[in-house]
């Protein structure tokens, strides 16, 4: 496996919105300054795509980032038409352009300037793809801060700008240092200041939940469910606090907003009110373990980067074929990463705590899975058996992988509703090897249909590695809720030195 060298942005605004893209969307799925191969005369450097893209499953996102110096002078509306030229209406232009190629050239694509290194990630078929373009536009906001003397500067939505009225000082309701719809004849283009877009990459930080976000406010803006809205953060309260079912988030449709006037007007304090509130104290607290997750990918995404990914259950390791496993964990939300989150840690504490040398936890897909038709079977195995420790630590990871595989084609054989397992497995902790360090094996086992041969198969595996034992399995559920309610004042769970340890748990997460 050939290592993946990624770009780092080429100005510092770039390498911020890297910084802030494999935070939220994770390295593997994030790529600044991507290039398509239209050489000048077939010769040098290709021709910049976008500065960072961002793929992961059916969502394409493009971002076109613009650092443009305020021009100055006492005429704002001049300065205003001038900037917004420069750093918006050119997003677009260079949106509209990445659009084009990657819709005509999926296959020509690459991460780097030479033109070597082709995109890692397949882009979904043209028929499930969604293209998402951003436009982040920076310089702006002192010199709003100055005009309307609001010390924080953010630029507002004003939803009825449509085009060239952002720049129109005759259109009605013109207000300069506000986003509408920036190119109302083409598909919609978000544009976010540097506040906004640390906002909604802090608040919507999976890339699912990033692009639920994005569909949402789309719609908002372009029926004019939003009228004018004082910065993006009022937006964003609006949504989160706006449950349209299936625990999914979203703003009122047009018509339950009639007796209002038909749309909504934001002023400032909402966001505030609701980063205050006890409900959003407690999400905070209760998403700690889901950062788990995070790390968990991370552990692999880091190796398939640098080439250093090793052979699961046989199969040799492939970029595009390992990105196909950890897009099933990125995709979840950040709610799913919470459960997934905890059953993982649990998994490693169980096995810790009892002192085992193997546990295996399967969790079936719950309300708001990424993929309801995905299992997943975390599986811990110590190194320490007579025969682990005198054949070596590589022929242990054989076994452990091939064990992982077994595991899996059980689960799927207990789970017929369900055609894929994820399994990730992992070294016992060091309490109860004794030994520091580890790694981690992931694999996807799909089974599309089951044959008598097979399924002959898997209960002779069952009975040989007593693998998911009816009558030794003890089952549980994992219950998780956005905003959890408030405890009642009787409850609790463990005295304190038991719940710092679980915290720590989840804090560190896979080694």
């Amino acid at each position: 496996m050939r290592p993946i060298n990624r770009g780092v942005g080429t100005t510092e605004s770039e390498r911020y919105l890297a910084t802030l893209a494999d935070r939220t969307f994770l390295d593997l799925w994030s790529y600044p300054n991507t290039f398509n191969d239209r050489k000048e005369h077939g010769k040098g450097n290709g021709k910049e795509l976008t500065d960072l893209l961002v793929v992961c499953g059916d969502d394409v996102v493009i971002f076109s980032d613009k650092s443009i110096t305020w021009p100055g002078g006492d005429d704002v509306g001049l300065s205003w038409s001038r900037w917004y030229r420069r750093a918006v209406e050119a997003s677009v232009k260079q949106i509209r352009g990445a659009e084009r190629w990657i819709r005509r050239y999926p296959d020509r694509i690459f991460v780097d300037a030479a033109c070597e290194t082709p995109l890692p990630v397949e882009l979904p078929a043209p028929d499930r793809m969604r293209i998402h373009g951003i436009a982040v536009a920076l310089g702006a906001q002192a010199a709003c801060s100055r005009h309307f003397n609001d010390p924080d500067g953010s630029l507002m939505v004003n939803s009825h700008l449509k085009g060239p009225s952002h720049v129109d000082p005759t259109f009605p309701g013109y207000t300069p240092f506000a986003f509408g719809d920036v190119d109302p004849d083409g598909p919609f283009v978000h544009v976010f200041d540097e506040t906004a877009l640390n906002l909604v990459l802090r608040e919507m930080d999976t890339i699912t939940d990033f692009v639920r976000y994005l569909g949402a406010r789309q719609a908002a803006i372009r029926q004019q469910v939003i009228g004018h809205a004082v910065s993006e953060a009022e937006i964003l309260a609006v949504y989160l606090t706006t449950d349209i079912g299936d625990g999914e988030h979203g703003f009122p449709r047009p018509e339950q907003l009639e007796p209002f006037g038909g749309q909504i007007n934001l002023a400032g304090g909402m966001y505030r009110d609701f980063k205050a509130s006890p409900a959003a104290r407690r999400k905070a607290e209760a998403d700690r373990v889901s950062y788990a997750w995070d790390k968990l990918i991370r552990v692999f995404t880091v190796n398939v980067l640098a080439g250093t990914s090793v052979a699961v259950a046989g199969i040799e390791p492939d970029a595009r074929l390992s990105e196909r496993s950890l897009r099933v964990m990125a995709l979840e939300t950040r709610t799913s990463r919470r459960a997934l989150g905890e059953a993982f840690v649990g998994a490693l504490a169980n096995a810790e705590q009892r002192g085992l040398d193997r546990f295996a936890r399967v969790v079936v897909p719950g309300e708001g899975a990424a993929d309801p038709e995905c299992g997943h079977v975390f599986l811990v195995v110590a190194f320490r058996e007579p025969w682990m420790v005198a054949e070596g630590y590589d022929r242990y990871r054989q076994f452990r992988s091939g064990l992982l595989k077994a595991y899996c084609e059980v689960a799927l054989y207990d789970n017929r509703h369900l055609k894929r397992m994820l399994g990730v497995a992992v070294d016992a902790s060091e309490q109860v090897t004794g030994r520091k360090g580890g790694s981690e094996d992931l694999l996807l086992l799909e089974i599309d249909k089951w044959t008598p041969e097979h399924e002959s198969d898997v209960e002779r595996l069952r009975k040989q590695g007593g693998i998911l034992v009816p009558a030794r399995l003890r089952r549980g559920g994992i219950s998780v809720s956005e905003f959890p309610p408030a405890p009642s004042r009787q409850s609790y769970k463990g005295n304190r030195s038991q719940r710092r340890a679980s915290a720590a748990r989840g804090r560190k997460g896979p080694r």
